[in-house]
């Protein structure tokens, strides 16, 4: 018996990035603008490097099924329109705009790291990818708050939803998901982590990314 429950990790990544949104809020104030806009300028920099070599390790991916994952993953999103619906929620609970929530949720949602860290914990019991990415993340939410607000801190509630469910996910159907799953899981992820480093560095500010959350989903099983 592992000496952790299943979806620790996912729990622990949580609270670190919703005490990281709020400690960020505070420091934004002896942080320059200049600084902040550098953080970003440098997070969207890092995106597309990060995307670059993740489509590398996802090169034996099969390219028509990682399309079918964008465009139903993209279909659906835009069909309820999540990105909208979860602007005009977090816009009610928040002094401001919600684009923190929306940033941090495809960062520390989005990519192989996620869907393999939580692979890893529900299918092997080894939450060690899980706990690394959430030390990183607790770190970027920091960094992200002091730019965008403390919205970055409710990201640790799509965390919990989203990674929670690939957990349990992988513990109920360990024994069904196929390795060239994990291919097509990095080339998705690749690509709307590019296009998350294109948002940031502000050349594509009008891509309705979370409406795509759910093509890496697809992706494990196709």
């Amino acid at each position: 018996m592992p000496e952790y429950f299943i979806g620790q990790g996912t729990l622990i990544n949580a609270l670190l990035v919703f005490i990281g949104g709020h400690l960020g809020e505070y420091l934004k104030h002896y942080i320059k603008d200049s600084v902040k806009e550098a953080i970003l300028k440098a997070f969207g920099l890092f995106s597309l490097g990060m995307a670059y070599h993740l489509f590398q390790e996802g090169s034996k991916a099969n390219l028509i099924n990682v399309l079918i994952c964008l465009i139903t993953g993209g279909v659906v999103g835009y069909y309820f329109d999540f990105e909208t619906n979860l602007d005009k929620l977090f816009s009610k609970a928040f002094k401001g705009s919600p684009e923190g929530f929306n940033v941090a949720t495809i960062m520390f949602c989005v990519g192989p790291i996620t869907i393999l860290g939580c692979i890893m914990e529900g299918a092997k019991a080894q939450n060690s990818i899980i706990l690394s990415k959430a030390i990183m993340d607790g770190i970027s939410s920091v960094i992200l708050s002091s730019s965008l607000g403390r919205s970055v801190a409710f990201s640790a509630f799509s965390i919990l939803i989203y990674q929670g469910i690939l957990t349990y996910a992988a513990f109920f159907f360990k024994s069904s998901i196929p390795s060239v799953s994990l291919e097509n899981v990095s080339f998705t992820g690749a690509t709307l982590i590019a296009a998350l480093g294109l948002k940031l560095i502000g050349l594509k500010t009008d891509l309705k990314l979370l409406n795509f959350m759910l093509a890496p989903i697809i992706a494990i099983f196709i």
